[in-house]
């Protein structure tokens, strides 16, 4: 069983990867953590609190982070994600409180009490892990490894930007705090839109239906969730379906044997007039045409899934 932290600016994508590591028994889900992102950390705690209470896990402790980036002003993503960051869909407010303790302390504390032990998944923008190496520079050795989603490698034809054109949102957000993570030397493996765009990895309309038709409470909170933006989807682009970003970075922790990873050196730009945030990957390592050693590579980056069978086993995870 793997132990995790999750931390998240959760909008729609996040609450499914919630719903996820939750109902997996591959995986303990120690804490949550949250941070602005898709929408403001307030915003955000209060969705996760949502989704623990929905799930009847009231057990999972979760802790309010960084309300915005290391040195940027915030831009959320509400206009995808809703002004609440869950689709607008009226989810009941949550009874449950977050603990009495900022996010960056939380992970400081849970990785120090079993070093080697605990794995980092965050699903959102890097600030809360950048704050917790800076107050702790021993993290990066004490943690077992970070499983983000967050970049876009130029690894397969769907890996270019959506927040810009060649940046992905999570980085843009504070790439910053990714440059630090990034250059921590922890173990990172990065999930980033060279997967999570390609179509065979979306939630279509009749995987809606299947999860329609299931009698959970995890099945009616996606459906609630997710109409909104999947009638935002169809507006804008004539196709009922989303991207499953988040979730399919839990998912590599469940599957990993549906994911091909290999290992490059990855920079963070901060200071680019158009590039700022982007991923930059060095993919010549280890080639004849460039003598840079490969002990350059600090990042496992996913190049490819097998997206539709993915898919299939989060959908049915979810019905059950």
């Amino acid at each position: 069983m793997k132990r995790i932290i999750v931390d998240t600016d959760i909008g729609i994508d996040d609450a499914l990867a919630l719903i996820l590591a939750l109902k997996s028994k591959e995986l303990r889900l120690e804490a949550i953590t949250t941070v602005s992102g898709n929408v403001h950390v307030d915003k955000c705690t209060k969705n996760a609190l949502r989704i623990l209470e929905l799930m009847d896990r009231k057990d999972v402790p979760a802790a309010k982070g960084a309300s915005r980036p290391l040195k940027r002003e915030l831009h959320t993503a509400e206009h995808v994600h809703g002004k609440d960051g869950l689709g607008d869909s009226g989810l009941p407010e949550p009874k449950i409180k977050p603990i009495d303790k900022v996010a960056a302390d939380m992970i400081i504390e849970k990785v120090a009490r079993d070093p080697g032990e605990m794995t980092l998944v965050p699903i959102g923008p890097l600030t809360n892990i950048a704050l917790a190496m800076e107050r702790e520079p021993r993290l990066a050795e004490k943690v077992k490894e970070i499983v983000l989603m967050g970049g876009a490698y130029g690894v397969s034809r769907y890996g270019y930007g959506n927040a810009t054109p060649v940046a992905e949102f999570n980085i843009y957000t504070d790439p910053e705090a990714a440059r630090r993570v990034y250059e921590s030397g922890a173990q990172v493996t990065a999930i980033g839109l060279d997967i999570t765009n390609d179509p065979e990895t979306l939630l279509t309309q009749e995987d809606l239906g299947e999860i329609e038709r299931a009698d959970s409470t995890a099945a009616q909170v996606v459906v609630k969730i997710t109409e909104n933006l999947f009638n935002y989807n169809e507006r804008r682009m004539s196709r009922r379906a989303m991207a499953i970003h988040d979730a399919i970075a839990v998912s590599y922790l469940i599957y990993p044997n549906l994911f091909t990873v290999k290992k490059y050196r990855v920079d963070i730009e901060t200071k680019g007039e158009f590039t700022t945030g982007q991923t930059v990957t060095d993919r010549r390592i280890g080639t004849l045409e460039n003598d840079a050693d490969i002990s350059e590579a600090n990042v496992h980056v996913c190049t490819s899934v097998r997206g539709r069978q993915l898919v299939n086993l989060l959908v049915n995870r979810i019905m059950k």
